[in-house]
């Protein structure tokens, strides 16, 4: 049959944003999610034995430290944003306080980044249950003041977020990383409780898909031969299969008999039968392969039903998968 090359025209990659629900809770912490402190103090003599630090399973996270680190990258320059890590030219307020709560995301639970504006997150670390959500912009605020937060699309966002206490922090979306930088005694905990006092995180991951598109053409009398076993003439031979229940192994009809030994090779006949040699034969297609330069095989395309290859048509076979 022999292979035949996929003409540059005939390939097509189109990448497209898939997204998928998440919703962790306290309960993973250790395994994907943290929520620890950060605080800002004198790094003075600092000693890893005595440090105050949340602790998990899997890792360590040092209160003091963690602070320096944030405000380094995220904080440091409130006059010249720019000069801050993970800022975009939106409307989002950074203020860090000598203490904030944080939640961190693993990259295996969110991908790319977290999708903008997908983020809900119920805590109870206070008397009443918070409702924390993203703006799309960075911003997480309260949601009992979604109302007067909204007002920011048509005034002054410091001024709304001034006077109304509605902001509460930021998100960094591809850093995966949720910054509490509110210190009111509703909003200082959160993320750091468990049990009945903890928290509840839903969102939805991001990464990027891409769909391949190969286009097969089968011309003009191509591919009219066929290499079916059942095509070849008087064909005879078996393969070796050990045990009294190897009959099981074989199709019905090829081991009439449930004993006895089978020959450990098959010799098939040059020949063909009789109905292959016909003027009207014609093969139908049911898979079609996709091979690399290397002469592997990488992908393999099933079609809903055979076609039946037409000597005097040509055929375009649209193979898709994701990747």
């Amino acid at each position: 049959m022999g292979d035949k090359r996929l003409d540059p025209r005939d390939i097509n990659v189109t990448p497209f944003k898939a997204f998928k629900e998440f919703t962790v809770t306290n309960a993973d912490s250790g395994s994907g999610v943290y929520g620890f402190r950060a605080i800002s103090s004198s790094i003075h003599n600092f000693n890893s034995d005595t440090a105050t630090k949340t602790t998990f399973e899997s890792a360590s996270f040092y209160h003091i430290p963690t602070w320096f680190t944030i405000n380094q990258l995220y904080y440091r320059d409130t006059k010249n944003n720019y000069n801050n890590f993970g800022y975009t030219p939106q409307r989002q307020y950074r203020l860090l306080q000598p203490s904030a709560s944080i939640i961190s995301v693993s990259k295996e639970l969110y991908g790319e980044r977290i999708k903008p504006k997908s983020v809900t997150l119920f805590d109870d670390s206070g008397a009443s249950t918070l409702t924390i959500k993203d703006d799309g912009a960075g911003n997480l605020y309260d949601n009992s003041f979604s109302s007067s937060f909204a007002e920011f699309a048509a005034n002054d966002f410091l001024d709304v977020v001034k006077s109304t206490g509605s902001f509460v922090g930021n998100i960094f979306y591809e850093q995966g990383l949720l910054v509490f930088t509110n210190t009111g005694s509703k909003y200082v905990d959160i993320g750091t409780k468990t049990g009945t006092d903890g928290y509840s995180l839903s969102y939805k991951a991001q990464t990027t898909i891409r769909e391949h598109s190969y286009t097969c053409v089968v011309g003009e009398g191509e591919y009219n031969g066929t290499t079916n076993i059942s095509a070849t003439f008087q064909r005879s031979g078996s393969i070796s299969v050990s045990g009294s229940e190897s009959w099981k192994f074989f199709p019905p009809g090829h081991a009439t008999a449930k004993s006895g030994s089978y020959k450990h090779y098959y010799q098939a006949s040059t020949d063909y039968e009789g109905f292959v040699t016909h003027s009207e034969f014609r093969p139908y297609i049911t898979k079609v392969g996709l091979y690399n330069d290397f002469n592997e095989l990488i992908a393999v395309g099933q079609l809903s039903h055979p076609i039946k290859n037409d000597d005097d048509l040509a055929l375009g076979i649209n193979v898709r998968f994701d990747a």
